[in-house]
């Protein structure tokens, strides 16, 4: 079934305004789903809200749905040198700016980077999907590659036959309606050549951290792909109690692999 016409119908329904966060401009958006809980959707690396969109939607008729731009992604605004501590620092302010604003979050769903951010939120329930907790070394040498030729390969990076490349290679399915699904995501999601260069940098540092980035919650998921080629799939964070455990036979776009099944499993809790 060919899902696009219904994306970009739903991407009509959402609207879409500015906030305030620790200094932060912060793009975000808003699907007033007439329910009387609100999930958060965060996006991950080198993306915008757009690539939430697809979990989004079969999330929609059971909740009211807010996304945000990350910090040097989207419309969000630029934060030059940007370090994995900004966007712990951001994400800090952000419930307290939805607050301002009259929106109650009551859960968070975030997808890799955007895992980063959730971790450091005032929300007792938190989905994590393909956070980094474990890089694989094949990830690590290639965002330093990445990183170091930066600004000769941002060229390459950003243009769309690459970037449709790259997304095929993070998904497991390759059926034509997730194919025409990357297509759809790359023309829609808009990434300046400045934001690449930030965005480079804090791959870079994410995958040498190894840093462990769920802590404990009321209640805490977390959904990995088997086929994941950034996050190595594991069966819990150390130390750290998990209410929801779930691998799935994806690659670490789960979010476009299997959105349908991922939002079951959110929907089921």
């Amino acid at each position: 079934m060919n899902m696009l016409p219904m994306y970009d119908k739903f991407l009509g329904e959402i609207s879409s305004d500015f906030m305030d966060v620790g200094g932060v401009k912060t793009a975000c958006y808003f699907y007033q789903g007439g329910s009387n809980k609100t999930i958060l959707l965060i996006h991950g690396i080198g993306g915008d809200f757009h690539g939430m969109i697809p979990l989004a939607y079969h999330l929609k008729n059971d909740a009211n749905l807010v996304f945000v731009d990350l910090p040097s992604h989207g419309r969000s605004q630029l934060i030059k040198d940007m370090k994995m501590s900004d966007v712990e620092n951001w994400a800090m302010n952000l419930m307290s700016a939805f607050d301002g604003k009259g929106v109650s979050i009551d859960e968070v769903v975030a997808h890799s980077l955007g895992c980063l951010a959730a971790n450091e939120m005032q929300c007792q329930k938190i989905w994590y999907i393909s956070p980094p907790m474990k890089t694989s070394v094949m990830s690590r040498i290639s965002s330093s590659f990445f990183y170091c030729t930066r600004r000769v390969n941002q060229y390459i990076y950003l243009n769309y036959y690459f970037s449709v490349f790259r997304g095929l290679c993070l998904v497991n399915n390759r059926r034509k309606n997730v194919v025409d699904l990357i297509r759809w995501l790359t023309k829609n999601t808009q990434v300046t050549r400045r934001q690449y260069l930030e965005q480079s940098k804090i791959a870079r540092d994410i995958s040498r951290s190894g840093k462990i980035i769920i802590s404990e919650r009321e209640f805490t998921g977390l959904i990995v792909g088997r086929r994941d080629k950034i996050s190595l799939p594991v069966n819990a964070a150390d130390g750290v109690k998990i209410d929801k455990f779930v691998a799935l036979d994806t690659g670490h776009l789960s979010v476009l692999d299997s959105p349908e099944l991922v939002a079951e499993l959110i929907l089921a809790e």
